[in-house]
């Protein structure tokens, strides 16, 4: 299998999308159980502005949903995958997860609110939120796998 950078890209930005709506139709649904607002949480890295933190956010998502796309990909071509990468997509999801995880744990030393003690911390794989966000966290990042592997193969 050849990489097709374009593809992976638009696979990487289809898949986070697709995490976004996931993420927010559950806080929407369970707000009491569902509590990272991912968005805000990236944004208010860098703006105090709640618009512009969730469009700074939402932007950053996108940036990291191109790379892990991009990783993705050339993972299915570093092994040679070229059939059943929706199943590839899955395990690739769980490493992707892993990685995200340990991120979100570091997220107290670079966040400045977070230091501050001006918003809660998720925790390293959102575990310091009820059950179902860790859980959710998780599922998005399969869900993210999943979509990555299925629109590269429609893709190319």
């Amino acid at each position: 299998m050849d990489f097709d950078g374009g593809a992976a890209v638009g696979a990487g930005l289809i898949g986070g999308a697709v995490m976004g709506m996931l993420l927010y139709m559950g806080i929407w649904m369970m707000p009491r159980q569902m509590k990272m607002n991912l968005f805000l949480m990236l944004g208010t890295m860098m703006f105090r502005d709640r618009t512009m933190a969730i469009v700074a956010g939402g932007m950053m998502h996108a940036v990291m949903s191109i790379v892990f796309g991009l990783i993705h990909v050339a993972f299915f071509v570093a092994f040679d995958l070229e059939t059943e990468l929706v199943a590839w997509g899955i395990l690739f999801g769980v490493v992707h997860w892993m990685i995200s995880g340990m991120g979100l744990g570091m997220m107290p030393m670079m966040h400045p609110l977070i230091r501050r003690g001006e918003m809660d911390s998720p925790g390293a794989f959102a575990l310091s939120y009820p059950p179902m966000t860790a859980m959710g966290f998780f599922m998005l990042h399969i869900v993210f796998g999943i979509v990555v592997g299925a629109l590269y193969t429609a893709f190319t």
